[in-house]
């Protein structure tokens, strides 16, 4: 069955459309399909790695069962690829109509295209990478890509295990060659990764400071008063409990007589912890500007009259740089991280942009002239792409 892949900057998460689009050429050689910084990419070289490509979209599982074959789409009827995939299909249900040709050549459609995208794409990706290495001082040896061997062929999305190989080979009808290669580029990939990741986290402690000052109410306690409330319906009794108060009489035996506020009123009218923006708006002023032990009313709010008494005061408090200047650190390397990779993928791009010719008919994001796609349309037939393998963070 077709599957859905794409290669990225060697799955690298630069976006490929689902749709090609047609892109200018310059002075391409009558034998070139792209000249990337001043190197062809030939026909054959394309051919040979459309016939790669075939066999990613296939994919592994392809090569299972007593008499493996992969799906080539051949336009414009696709005809060969409906009647494999029907070949493929369980019958339908009783009393269920067959899938209709129509959806099977859209599906095939999709992965003719996918398989263009990828064998134009992947020489291109593969120069890119080579000259990003090599500019970063990043080398794969020859004995790093040895030892990997089995291990790259074991990833399910490679050939699912060594034992493949020789069906591979015979199926796909293709030599070692493509495989090594992508292992290559994918291995400069992953080092190429931690490099660009680690070079762009470095972090310094005015950097970690000047967060911190932009940031200094996120690390700041807030001011908090502790209260004795009462809360009346009228006017008249909320100056009646404040006469009593002021008088001497226990804010507890005021609050029990004239609270409407029974949470306060069990506790004696007492209110702890309070700090700005937790109480209606009256309230909150009123306790805020008054002085401690001062008692202050009637305060008119929306639930009725106050009467408000100030018990304590305790001061924000802002926790010093030195108590988190490493967990800010570790914040800002974090943050860093995070886009340092998405932001050298998209740089290069444009870069490569630049210095990259392709002939009518074939595209790439890496296509001179090339614009993204205004809203990207999903994969024909329901079908979705297999992910692409990220390099290691």
């Amino acid at each position: 069955m077709l599957r859905h892949a794409r290669p990225t900057l060697a799955a690298c998460a630069v976006g490929i459309p689902t749709a090609l689009l047609l892109s200018g050429c310059g002075g391409l050689s009558a034998d070139s399909v792209a000249s990337v910084d001043g190197k062809d990419i030939t026909k054959a070289q394309y051919d040979q790695s459309f016939k790669f490509a075939t066999f990613q979209v296939n994919g592994p599982t392809a090569l299972q069962g007593k008499n493996p074959k992969l799906i080539v789409p051949t336009p414009p009827d696709f005809k060969s690829c409906i009647a494999a995939i029907r070949a493929q299909m369980p019958k339908p249900a009783k009393g269920e109509p067959p899938v209709a040709d129509a959806t099977l050549k859209t599906q095939c459609k999709s992965g003719y295209d996918q398989m263009k995208q990828i064998a134009f794409e992947s020489p291109i990706v593969q120069i890119v990478v080579a000259k990003e290495a090599e500019d970063n001082d990043v080398k794969v040896t020859d004995a790093e890509l040895k030892k990997g061997w089995d291990a790259y062929l074991a990833q399910p999305n490679v050939l699912g295990g060594k034992q493949n190989l020789a069906k591979y080979k015979s199926v796909a009808g293709l030599t070692e060659e493509p495989l090594r290669a992508q292992q290559k580029t994918d291995a400069l990939l992953q080092k190429l990764n931690a490099k660009i990741v680690k070079d762009r986290a470095k972090v310094s402690d005015k950097d970690v400071e000047a967060y911190y000052e932009k940031n200094k109410a996120q690390y700041t306690t807030p001011e908090t008063r502790g209260l004795h409330i009462v809360l009346t319906k009228t006017e008249a009794k909320a100056q009646a409990a404040k006469r009593e108060l002021d008088g001497g009489a226990k804010f507890a035996d005021v609050a029990k007589k004239y609270s409407e506020d029974q949470v306060s009123k069990n506790a004696g009218g007492k209110l702890s912890g309070v700090t700005k923006g937790q109480q209606e708006r009256g309230l909150e002023q009123a306790a805020f500007a008054a002085k401690k032990d001062e008692i202050v009313g009637p305060v008119k709010t929306e639930s009725g009259y106050y009467v408000v008494r100030v018990d304590t005061i305790t001061p924000a408090k802002v926790t010093p740089f030195a108590q988190v200047k490493e967990l800010l650190k570790q914040r800002l390397v974090a943050d860093k991280q995070s886009t340092a990779w998405t932001d050298w993928q998209e740089e290069i791009t444009k870069k490569w942009r630049k210095k990259t010719e392709c002939r009518d008919g074939y595209t790439s994001t890496f296509c001179k002239g090339y614009k993204e796609p205004t809203t990207p349309a999903p994969a024909p037939g329901g079908q979705q792409q297999a992910p692409a393998q990220q390099p290691a963070q």
